[in-house]
Formats: structure tokens, C-alpha cells, sequence
């Protein structure tokens, strides 16, 4: 059989420092059929010159994307890569790349493996399919700061539900590998979409999802990290809210207000394309009752560190936007 064609979408912003260790991972990929589509959101710092270089070295595998509106993120970057990749419809399946990780050789190839078992099963190839896997946390000189980033974030993404992506990301964007009827429904990104990997989890919860419990990046956390990976254990958290505690209440109230939010947007698009929004309804059902009442089934939609979960359930609250009526738009 033909090894479906994936591509993979590198958005790029001042990334020199790592990239072409980066690329040179993606390029040492034992997947046969890939290209990477890089688009640059307006760098100063040598970015555009490296993707260049690559490209003119490496056409067959390297093809630079325009960027027709620079300077608006790395969420709309994506964006424009996915819908590049959408549009030239040479691709059956996509993943995400960020400009310093370093992926290991048989990253795509496990992850194609597992999504083509997604498709294949019944009518999969109809629904929205992804899988994501485990990293390795290092430094910015690729020493081992922690084998895994699910155990030091205190996540357990193997069991996430459909329901509790609405509340917590489990999906790390640089492992994501999905399909294309994925990204016909992602596209295009709502303004209430948080980060692009997130809204595709959330999409992807009314279809098919995968994890795979193995590292295949490493996950290179240093001082410009736009996220990064935290550790979530207990004397982590204290220091950090002993630190900065008007900040750390600032950050939980303003993700309450996001997911609430992104959660509506779901709904409406799931709603636009013919497709169940159940799980979404409930979701929000839920998060508008009192305080009192959630509490006995908070941990079904909040994952995590039981402090984290805590303080979900204690701040957030439904929003200034309400949710769909049942069959209504």
C-alpha cells in the first residue's frame, strides 16, 4: 500500500536559534511520504533566510507558504498552513511542527500506523481522526529535564474524555497527527478557538482520538517558549502561587472565560456542519449550574492535579455567552 502523503505544517517567528536542528529532524523522518509546508509570521532574527536555504536545498521535501498577513500569531500562521494544506488537497493527513522541538525518526511513522487503524475501522475515514503521543521534556541544550511530559505535567491523556477536552488541553499540538476531514471541520479557526491544537482536540471529540503513552519529540523548553511544559506536583504549584498568586488567579478566571467560550464555538460549528453536539450541550449544561451542584461530578470534566481541579470548579462559571438551544443555530 501507498503511504498516504502527510503534511507537515512548521509556522515559524523568530525561531533561528533551533531550527535547523529542528528541520534536519523532520527531513531524518523513516515516514516516506511527507513534505513540510513552513510558513514565517514576519521574523527579524534570520528565520525567513533558514526556511529559504532549506527550501532551495530541499524542494521536494521543503515548500515555503507565503504569509499574506505576518504579524497576527501563531494560531492564525497555522492557520494559513492548514488551510494551504486543505487546499492543494495532496495531502491525506497533517501534523503540526513548532521551530524547536527535535522530532525522533519514527515519530510520523507510529503515528500513521495508529490513525490509519482510526480510519479504518468502520467508517473512520468519514469522521475526524487524530492522534497524539507522549514527549520528552529537556533543556534548551537537550539534556533531560523529564522522560515524560504527561507524568510531570500530572496529566493522564490516555484517558481523557471528549468531555474533559473542553475544560483541559491533553493534546500537545507538536505530536498531533490527523486527518483530512479533521481539517475540514477545524477550518476555519473561530476567534474563540484558544490555541489551534486545542480547537482541533475538541473537534476530533466528535469523531475518533488515539494516544500513544511513547515520547516521539523532544519537547525543548527554554526562555522563549510561547507555553511550555509545567510541573504540576504540589511544592511546584505552592511556589509558584506563593510567587505570583494574584497572577496564578488571574490566569485560572481567564481560562474559565476561554474554554466557556471556545466550548460555545464548538457547539456552533458542530451544529453548522449536521453533526451531534451532545457531548458539547452537556457540557455547557453543566458548567451553568451552582457551585454546590457540580461539585459531585467535577472530576468527570476537570482533569489533572486534584489542586488544579479544585480550583476549576471553585472559580470558573458559565459566561456572558450562552449556549445553543437544543436544535436551534
Amino acid at each position: 500500500m501507498t503511504a498516504p502523503l502527510i503534511d507537515i505544517l512548521l509556522a515559524t517567528y523568530n525561531g533561528s536559534l533551533f531550527l535547523r536542528e529542528q528541520i534536519e529532524s523532520l527531513l531524518g523522518q523513516d515516514y516516506p511520504a511527507f513534505r513540510i509546508l513552513a510558513s514565517d509570521d514576519g521574523s527579524s532574527d534570520g528565520t525567513a533566510e533558514v526556511l529559504a536555504d532549506y527550501a532551495q536545498r530541499c524542494p521536494e521535501r521543503v515548500v515555503l507558504v507565503p504569509n499574506p498577513r505576518p504579524g497576527r500569531g501563531a494560531l492564525r500562521n497555522f492557520e494559513h498552513l492548514m488551510a494551504t494544506s486543505l487546499a492543494q488537497g495532496w495531502a491525506q493527513w497533517f501534523a503540526f511542527a513548532d521551530q524547536d522541538d527535535i522530532w525522533l525518526p519514527n515519530k510520523l511513522s507510529l503515528s500513521a500506523a495508529r490513525l490509519h487503524a482510526l480510519e479504518a475501522d468502520g467508517d473512520g475515514v468519514d469522521l475526524p481522526c487524530l492522534v497524539h503521543t507522549d514527549l520528552c521534556v529537556v533543556d534548551a541544550q537537550r539534556r533531560i529535564v523529564h522522560p515524560s511530559m504527561a507524568r510531570y505535567e500530572g496529566l493522564n491523556p490516555a484517558a481523557a474524555t471528549p468531555q474533559s477536552l473542553l475544560s483541559v488541553n491533553e493534546v500537545t499540538g507538536c505530536t498531533l497527527v490527523g486527518n483530512r476531514r479533521l481539517l475540514e471541520l477545524a477550518l476555519p479557526l473561530p476567534d474563540a478557538a484558544i490555541v489551534h491544537d486545542w480547537w482541533c482536540a475538541v473537534i476530533a471529540g466528535s469523531g475518533r482520538r488515539a494516544y500513544i503513552p511513547r515520547a516521539t519529540v523532544h519537547y525543548r523548553q527554554h526562555d522563549a517558549n510561547q507555553i511550555g511544559a509545567r510541573n504540576r506536583r504540589l511544592w511546584s504549584r505552592v511556589r509558584r502561587a506563593l510567587i505570583d498568586g494574584a497572577g496564578v488567579w488571574q490566569r485560572v478566571h481567564q481560562l474559565g472565560a476561554q474554554t466557556w467560550h471556545q466550548a460555545v464555538a464548538l457547539q456552533r460549528r458542530l451544529r453548522e456542519r449536521g453533526l451531534d453536539d451532545g457531548y458539547v450541550a452537556a457540557y455547557l449544561r453543566w458548567r451553568a449550574l451552582p457551585r454546590l451542584v457540580r461539585l459531585a461530578d467535577y472530576r468527570r470534566y476537570y482533569t489533572g492535579p486534584e489542586l488544579d481541579r479544585l480550583s476549576r470548579w471553585c472559580l470558573w462559571r458559565a459566561f456572558d455567552i450562552e449556549p445553543l438551544p437544543p436544535g436551534g443555530r
